[in-house]
């Protein structure tokens, strides 16, 4: 970094970490975002009340998206620490904390770049809400017209306490899965457990429902795709002395493959209609379809390595991809893709805690890495 200052990195950080707010409720985050661009001389265009995209002109025809997320988690804080959460219940556990100083500390290098004639590209900064629910990416793209943009790639960063600090981490293809919610509604007949026979079984139903759907995996998908259908919440009947009237399921699918996904939704619709006619009782399937796989494209890997050594990062390729979802996914309609991770794993101080975790922490050092890699994307296209 030759303009952003680290200590900048540690201001932006921890003020957004003290003052997490949930999906679509990120009033405050977008407004200091919003003052910090203010500062920087920048005009922002404003999607989905909080969302803010942010435009350097680089007299090119041709424009790069960097996107950082903005939201928090629900999650209570369990770190004693000075710049702890404020907002009682509610965490940056998953690091978009960091990812919104990351993307405020490239667009701040990249003015200066400007500044020196370097700029020969346009970049757009997106600070996208409601990565963790609602699908913000998606809802953003629907909203705004980038497509008044020739959008030659778009970039994002994540994070990642798996690897060490001063790491860069990405692989090709996909690196995060889809993912699909799915509910499973089943209503029997009530009767006294003296008269069961008059009942129609709604736990036995879903038992064997749960069973079947758990074979999916086995039998019906090639062995070497990695898939997940997850049922991780049920609930069945009313009293203990009464044949269970209802039950409820809730899960997740997890793949990366649009045609095991769609194998998937078969296979159940088949099962749950089977057992509603073995048991007798009604069985109500519905699909909420979620994220998409995010999927690297090849033809920026090249550029992706040759930035994030320039870093004087370690790179790395990431053999197995997450089965983890991440709307970052729907840029991939505007062009290529790439979605990296920033290592901040530090065993000597303890922080290896997982995303998604009451604990999860980092040095701010760390997050240089991420700038200059952001900054060395957008270099790439200025030669």
């Amino acid at each position: 970094m030759k303009v952003t200052r680290l200590e900048d990195i540690r201001r932006w950080r921890r003020y957004l970490h003290k003052n997490p707010e949930l999906s679509q409720k990120e009033y405050k985050t977008a407004a200091y975002i919003r003052a910090e661009l203010d500062k920087m001389g920048l005009t922002y265009e404003t999607c989905l009340d909080t969302g803010t995209i942010v435009y350097i002109d680089g007299g090119s025809q041709d424009t790069i998206i960097l996107r950082a997320d903005i939201d928090a988690l629900p999650i209570r804080e369990m770190n004693e620490i000075d710049f702890k959460s404020e907002n009682d219940g509610v965490m940056h556990a998953c690091g978009h904390d960091a990812h919104a100083s990351m993307l405020l500390g490239a667009i701040k290098e990249i003015l200066g770049l400007k500044e020196s004639g370097g700029l020969r590209v346009n970049v757009l900064g997106v600070f996208q809400p409601s990565e963790e629910s609602f699908g913000g990416a998606n809802l953003m793209i629907r909203e705004y017209d980038f497509k008044k943009y020739n959008i030659r790639a778009s970039y994002a960063l994540h994070v990642n306490p798996d690897f060490e600090e001063g790491k860069l981490v990405t692989r090709l293809g996909p690196i995060m899965a889809s993912c699909n919610e799915f509910t499973i509604d089943v209503k029997g007949r009530t009767a006294h457990v003296g008269l069961r026979e008059n009942g129609l079984n709604a736990l036995n139903a879903c038992v064997n429902i749960y069973q079947q759907i758990e074979a999916i995996t086995v039998y019906d998908l090639d062995c070497k795709h990695t898939n997940i259908i997850h049922v991780g919440k049920m609930s069945v009947g009313e009293v203990m002395n009464a044949v269970p009237e209802n039950g409820h399921m809730e899960g997740t699918i997890r793949t990366y493959d649009s045609g095991d996904f769609d194998i998937i939704k078969k296979r159940m619709e088949e099962i749950c209609s089977g057992l509603g006619l073995a048991s007798g009782c009604r069985v109500d399937l519905n699909f909420k379809e979620g994220y998409p796989a995010l999927l690297n494209d090849a033809c920026l890997l090249d550029l992706v390595e040759e930035a994030a050594l320039k870093t004087g990062a370690s790179f790395e390729f990431k053999k197995e991809p997450y089965l983890l979802g991440e709307d970052f996914s729907f840029f991939s309609e505007l062009g290529p893709v790439n979605y990296s991770f920033v290592g901040i794993r530090n065993e000597d101080l303890g922080y290896t805690t997982g995303l998604h975790t009451p604990t999860l922490q980092m040095r701010e050092e760390a997050l240089v890495y991420g700038v200059d890699f952001l900054v060395e994307l957008v270099k790439a296209y200025c030669n």
